[in-house]
């Protein structure tokens, strides 16, 4: 079982040198390992930061403006110009943009890496919804009715790219198998309750107060977790947990650096980069 878990762990991780990833997961394993408390996530520095990065992974996927896109596109396309058929032919293009552009991203994910593809996606979606704001807000004619159609495809394609799966995938990333179950929890509570407050406060703002208005919210939110991810969400790919830490511990995880990984005991008596200490700031 051991030799066919080296093999995977070289293969996804891209170099051979996966003994020490390997060796934890046998400590752990022979420990039979319990699972961390929810309260531990709290209480653990280190742990407690890599949460919150998942926290604004998971609403960086549903601030975006993705579901208020999907739920309300026939909506946006009618204020666009479109009449009611064309609008639902234009709703599924944009299910199809989302699957075909997801499907190419799980093979850049482990070619580009995780940060970049989501740095990527958020900074498309930031662009394609100002302009999409500006032709929602001019006269309709028919250049700016193509506009806003080729912007909603872009803006779906965007978070095909990065927002719609990077999130979940570096959520498990960032915990071991103590700390990985309650933290997972919290994310998709933190995922849902986003998800459901979109849903329900969109449709308002969009036909009673803000009108076109509205989408300049999810711009602002996209700008926010730019720059959230830029300054805060390190590099997953190819890396084991240890090390993550070490990275998010040395802080400025936007310089292409490896921070060295220093071992202690975490409190089920495992060597573990997670500590009590409090972060060195950035």
């Amino acid at each position: 079982m051991w030799n066919s878990c080296c093999l995977a762990l070289r293969w996804l991780r891209g170099h051979p040198n996966v003994h020490h990833e390997v060796t934890a997961m046998q400590v752990e394993q022979s420990q039979n390992q319990q699972t961390a408390r929810m309260l531990d996530l709290f209480t653990t520095p280190t742990v407690r930061w890599a949460l919150f990065i998942a926290v604004f992974l998971q609403l960086s996927q549903q601030l975006s403006g993705i579901n208020a896109v999907i739920y309300y596109s026939t909506a946006i396309f009618k204020t666009a110009g479109y009449d009611k058929s064309q609008s639902e032919y234009a709703n599924l293009g944009l299910g199809a943009t989302n699957s075909v552009v997801t499907i190419i991203s799980v093979f850049l994910m482990d070619r580009l890496g995780r940060r970049i593809l989501h740095l990527t996606g958020i900074t498309g979606m930031f662009f394609t919804s100002l302009i999409l704001v500006i032709s929602l807000l001019v006269q309709a004619t028919p250049f700016w009715n193509k506009v806003s159609l080729i912007m909603t495809i872009l803006f779906v394609a965007f978070f095909g790219v990065g927002p719609g799966s990077i999130p979940w995938l570096i959520t498990a990333e960032l915990f071991n198998q103590t700390y990985r179950v309650p933290a997972s929890s919290i994310a998709v509570l933190v995922n849902w309750s986003a998800n459901f407050a979109v849903g329900l406060g969109f449709k308002p703002l969009f036909t009673n107060a803000l009108h076109e208005y509205t989408f300049f919210l999810f711009t602002g939110f996209l700008l926010i977790f730019f720059l959230l991810t830029f300054f805060f969400v390190p590099e997953t790919k190819a890396k084991d947990v240890e090390t993550i830490y070490a990275e998010i511990n040395a802080g400025q995880v936007w310089r292409k650096r490896q921070a060295p990984v220093q071992f202690i005991e975490n409190r089920f008596g495992q060597e573990s980069s997670v500590n009590y200490r409090p972060l060195q700031s950035a």
